[in-house]
């Protein structure tokens, strides 16, 4: 027998606005998954739902369709399309409690169901379940980075399970096929006379209600949470911010610190290419430097050998050096004293005769007749007869005869072995005699273009001195420049009066030194040449009947010569004494008669001292006069003399000609003891004759 539930009509409706809440889940399980369910019921999609709003039974029931109607077989007939009715009350059925209790996840034994299941209104039903389901899904919290996520339980859901059998997954218009399997899915219907089983289904509702509801509650009260975490949230999205802008910030300057340390990059790139560059030059030229170096290597090896084999040659070459240094040393030694051999044979006191040519200015004067036999002897006859008869022949020899055409190089010639004598450490005196404008100045001095004895003397000491540092010797030169006119001595080098003294050394007495004299160390030819002019300039002169410039003094050059050989310790002391005395003139035809008889007294001792020498007199008169006593050393001590007697060649000289020719021959005849050579060892200087002492030494 059919029944039909009533309509609860008679309900009152809630006073607020309830909206309509379907128990999905069971709907769902009645219905089952799949393309079945979907569309089933066709809910309204603007519909929304409060959780903690539950709608009555009654609510529940409404929605159930109106007319439940058997067809034959015991299926339901097929529910016309939702669309094709004006009204949904059209639709409407009453459903009992256990149509809606077969709607729930849990399976139930039933009884072959009284009413064929709807699909239409299933299909409905399923699609606003669908869209509910949708529309309560809470929505997701907001992602940030400081926000903790709301932690909420897993919503489980029962699994949907299959509706209407076979009949569910079939189309609607298969006929009565499709009704028979819905009707055998159908769940039992509840008699309308069955309040027991209509309460056992409404309180089975209840419990899935009341479930619903108490989750419902918790997820409330998870809602009622939410406010404080969301303050807490922006808090903590606060802190983020404004630790993202000190985040921000920091990565500025992190961007600007990447940017300069790109630069630096960039910059080091650079340099580290240009350092590559220089890098692989360097290894160039490392290589280039490595083979020379190899090369190098290979020839300072030959070297070193070359070295070792120099070094024993050297070492035997400086043994043979030494031995030959010793040997020049001894053949140097010899040959001085062969040289002062020659010296002593040729005499101590030599005389050179010199007769000077006729100048052009002298072309009208008568000249004497001169004749040369040879080298050293000359005779001299006389123009005039009565004098020729009276005189007779004149013959005189000497060391040497210089004819008028003979050159200064000839006469230096044969005073260069006296300059030799005096570098190996003897005593020398060169003085020139003659009358006046004989040629004496001009033989000692000479002139510009055509130099004399003391010129000349000064080019060969600096030459020989040269040639003497091969030998280890080392020379020192001092000059003295002295005049004596009318016995009086005067310092040519100094423009002050001195009161000068001939004193006799204390450690010698053949030597002898002047006081108060001015001495030079010359240190090289021109020094020595601006001395001697300055000293001739000093001189005094005058004009006199036979020379416009005669020299009025006598001039006394004095050149001391300290030879040092530091590896033998030997001194060597030498000296050259260059006079260039007053010329000698008649006391009748001179117009200066205190010149004339001081220049002629000195020349008379000269002559009384050689005289006195000549016949070995106890006595010498030395100091008779200040030209002997100065010359002392050089006529009767331990000296070397030359003395050039120089004549005109003229007629009315013929008298003092042959006067000084007759004096020169005295001279020559003289016999002088042989010189001692000036030679200290050991540095004993004991009896030198550097008697400077602030006075000066002279001659020694």
């Amino acid at each position: 027998m059919e029944s039909r539930l009533p309509k609860p009509s008679g309900l009152k409706k809630p006073q607020m606005p309830i909206k309509t809440v379907l128990p999905t889940d069971r709907i769902r399980a009645g219905l089952g998954g799949g393309a079945a369910g979907a569309g089933a019921f066709n809910v309204n999609a603007n519909q929304t739902y409060c959780g903690n709003l539950l709608p009555p039974l009654s609510r529940d029931l409404n929605n159930l369709p109106q007319v439940l109607e058997r067809r034959g077989g015991g299926a339901r007939a097929a529910s016309p399309e939702p669309m094709k009715l004006g009204h949904r009350a059209k639709l409407r059925r009453s459903r009992s409690a256990c149509d809606i209790n077969e709607l729930r996840g849990n399976k139930r034994t039933a009884a072959a169901p009284s009413l064929p299941s709807i699909p239409s209104k299933v299909s409905r039903l399923g699609g606003a379940l669908t869209v509910s389901s949708q529309r309560l899904v809470r929505p997701a919290a907001p992602s940030s980075i400081t926000a903790t996520a709301v932690k909420r339980p897993p919503v489980t859901r029962p699994a949907p399970r299959a509706a209407g059998g076979a009949a569910a997954k079939k189309p609607a218009g298969t006929g009565a096929a499709a009704s028979s399997g819905a009707a055998a899915a159908a769940p039992k219907r509840i008699a309308p006379y069955d309040f027991k089983a209509r309460f056992h289904d409404l309180l089975e509702k209840h419990k899935v209600l009341k479930t619903k509801y108490e989750k419902q509650t918790e997820d409330m009260g998870e809602l009622e949470s939410m406010p404080q975490q969301l303050e807490e949230t922006q808090n903590k999205l606060i802190e983020t911010e404004s630790s993202l802008k000190n985040t921000q910030s920091d990565n500025e300057c992190l961007q600007r610190q990447v940017k300069q340390h790109t630069a630096k990059i960039e910059t080091i790139t650079s340099t580290l290419g240009r350092t590559k560059e220089e890098l692989s030059e360097l290894q160039a030229i490392h290589e280039k430097v490595k083979t020379e170096h190899a090369a190098l290597s290979t020839e300072v090896v030959h070297l070193r050998q070359r070295t070792e084999e120099l070094l024993r040659c050297n070492e035997q070459q400086a043994a043979e050096l030494e031995t030959c240094k010793e040997q020049l040393f001894q053949s140097n030694m010899e040959r001085k004293e062969l040289h002062n051999t020659v010296m002593d044979l040729r005499g101590n006191i030599r005389v050179f005769c010199r007769i000077r040519p006729p100048l052009e200015s002298e072309e009208n004067r008568m000249c004497c007749t001169w004749t040369y036999h040879d080298e050293s002897t000359v005779e001299l006859q006389s123009i005039d007869a009565q004098a020729k008869s009276k005189m007779g022949q004149q013959i005189f020899s000497f060391d040497q005869v210089f004819h008028p055409l003979s050159s200064q190089s000839d006469i230096f010639e044969m005073v260069s072995p006296l300059i030799q004598s005096a570098l190996d450490g003897y005593n020398i005196c060169i003085f020139a005699y003659g009358q006046t404008g004989s040629g004496k100045t001009y033989t000692m001095d000479g002139v510009p273009e055509s130099v004399g004895v003391i010129p000349r003397t000064v080019d060969l000491l600096f030459d020989s001195i040269r040639g003497y540092r091969n030998l280890g010797w080392e020379y020192e030169i001092k000059a003295t420049f002295l005049e004596i006119y009318n016995e009086v001595l005067y310092d040519l080098l100094s423009n002050e009066q001195k009161d000068m003294e001939i004193r006799m050394a204390k450690n010698n007495k053949n030597d002898i030194y002047v006081s108060n004299i001015t001495e030079e160390t010359v240190l090289d030819p021109n020094h020595l040449r601006h001395l001697m002019h300055t000293a001739k300039m000093n001189r005094a002169t005058a004009s006199t009947a036979g020379n416009e410039r005669s020299s009025r003094s006598h001039a006394v050059t004095k050149l001391e010569l300290i030879g040092r050989h530091a590896e033998k310790q030997e001194i060597s002391v030498g000296s050259i004494n260059l006079v260039d005395l007053a010329g000698s003139e008649s006391p009748k035809t001179s117009t200066r008669m205190t010149e004339t008889k001081n220049i002629n007294r000195s020349l008379s001792e000269l002559t009384n001292v050689i005289l006195a020498l000549l016949q070995k007199q106890d006595h010498i008169p030395y100091r008779n006069s200040k030209l002997t006593h100065l010359l002392m050393p050089s006529l009767g001590g331990n000296s070397k003399t030359l003395m050039f007697i120089n004549v005109s060649p003229f007629q009315d000289c013929f008298q003092e000609s042959v006067k000084s020719l007759r004096f020169a021959a005295s001279v020559n005849s003289c016999k002088m003891t042989k010189a001692k050579r000036n030679r200290y060892l050991n540095n004993s200087v004991a009896n030198s004759s550097t008697q400077s002492n602030n006075s000066g030494s002279f001659d020694k």
